[in-house]
C-alpha cells in the first residue's frame, strides 16, 4: 500500500467535519503555532471563509478512497509567495504517506498556479521538518519557535566586487528602481571613483545562471545594503543566508553599532520589506529624512 497512488483534489463542503476532527488531535495542536483547539462553530467560519478565499487553496490526499491529510496554500499578495502547510489524518500517520502527499499536492497547485513556497515549522515538529526537507525545502531561519523553509532551485552565486567590475556595476546601477543612497545616477566618472574607493566591507555581486541581478553590500555599522530591482524569496533568502555563515557581526559600540546584522530597505519597496520578514528578519524601525 505504500506505493499506491496519492489522488489530489480540491477540498469540498463534504470534507468539513474530517478536517476539523484531524485540526482538533491533540498530536496536531502542539504542532500548530495557535494551539487552542477551535469550537465546530468556529471551525465552520473558517473552513466556509477558506473556500471563498481566492488567495487560500485546500487539497485533499486519498488512497483506497480514505482521506489521508490536507494541503493548505496561502498566497501572500504583497510577496507573491505561497505558505505551505499539511496536516495528516492521524490514522494515517507514520505510514510513510507525508513526502509522497506532500509533493503530489504541490505539482497539483503548480498546474494551475506558479509561485514561490515557504514553509513555517516548530523546531520540535522532527516529523514536518523530515517531510518538506524531503521534497526539496531548505531552511532560512531558525528561531526558537520556529523554522522557515523556502523550495527553490535557482543556481545564485556571489562574486566579491574588484576594480574590474564597474561597467557591470554601473549597468546595475542604471536599471535599480529603488534607491536610499543617491537621487540622480553618479556618472560614470563618480562611479569608477566610488569602486575603486569601495568603501563597504564586504560587496558582491549577485548572479543567477551566469547573469548579474543585484548586489548586496555590509558596512562596519553592521548594517546590509541589499539591491535587486526583481527581489524573489529565493534571492534574498540565499543573500540572508550567505551573511550568517560567512560573516560575524562587528563588535558592539553602544548607540553607534549594534551586535547584529541588519538590512537597509528603501521606503515603498514593499515586497522587499515582506520578504525580508518571511525570511526571518525582524522590522526594527523606520528612517525618515527631514
Amino acid at each position: 500500500m505504500c506505493d499506491e497512488k496519492i489522488d489530489i483534489r480540491a477540498v469540498d463542503k463534504s470534507d468539513c467535519k474530517d478536517i476539523y476532527a484531524w485540526r482538533s488531535d491533540i498530536v496536531s495542536r502542539t504542532m500548530f503555532f495557535n494551539s487552542n483547539i477551535p469550537t465546530y462553530e468556529e471551525h465552520c467560519q473558517w473552513f466556509n471563509s477558506s473556500l471563498n478565499n481566492k488567495d487560500r487553496k485546500l487539497y485533499i490526499g486519498e488512497m483506497s478512497a480514505t482521506k489521508i491529510g490536507v494541503c493548505r496554500f496561502d498566497y501572500d499578495t504583497k510577496s507573491e509567495v505561497v505558505e505551505v502547510s499539511i496536516n495528516m489524518n492521524p490514522e494515517c500517520r507514520g505510514r510513510g504517506y507525508g513526502k509522497r502527499f506532500l509533493e503530489s499536492s504541490i505539482s497539483a497547485f503548480q498546474k494551475d498556479y506558479k509561485s514561490e513556497f515557504l514553509a513555517k515549522i516548530k523546531p520540535e515538529n522532527l516529523a514536518s521538518l523530515k517531510i518538506f526537507k524531503s521534497v526539496g525545502f531548505q531552511e532560512i531561519s531558525f528561531k526558537e519557535d520556529m523554522i522557515v523553509l523556502v523550495k527553490h532551485d535557482q543556481n545564485i552565486k556571489f562574486k566579491e566586487v574588484d576594480g574590474n567590475d564597474a561597467e557591470v556595476l554601473f549597468d546595475l546601477l542604471k536599471q535599480r528602481v529603488h534607491s536610499i543612497s543617491h537621487i540622480k545616477t553618479p556618472t560614470w566618472d563618480e562611479h569608477v571613483a566610488f569602486v575603486k574607493a569601495n568603501p563597504y566591507r564586504y560587496w558582491a555581486i549577485i548572479i543567477e545562471d551566469d547573469c548579474p541581478i543585484g548586489t548586496f553590500y555590509l558596512q562596519d555599522n553592521n548594517s546590509v545594503g541589499l539591491n535587486i530591482n526583481e527581489p524573489k524569496l529565493y534571492l534574498v533568502s540565499q543573500v540572508l543566508t550567505n551573511i550568517r555563515e560567512k560573516f560575524e557581526p562587528l563588535g558592539e559600540k553602544k548607540s553607534k553599532v549594534p551586535p547584529y546584522f541588519y538590512v537597509n530597505a528603501p521606503f515603498g519597496n514593499e515586497k522587499l520589506d515582506q520578504l525580508l520578514i518571511q525570511c526571518g528578519a525582524k522590522p526594527i524601525q523606520m528612517s525618515y529624512k527631514i
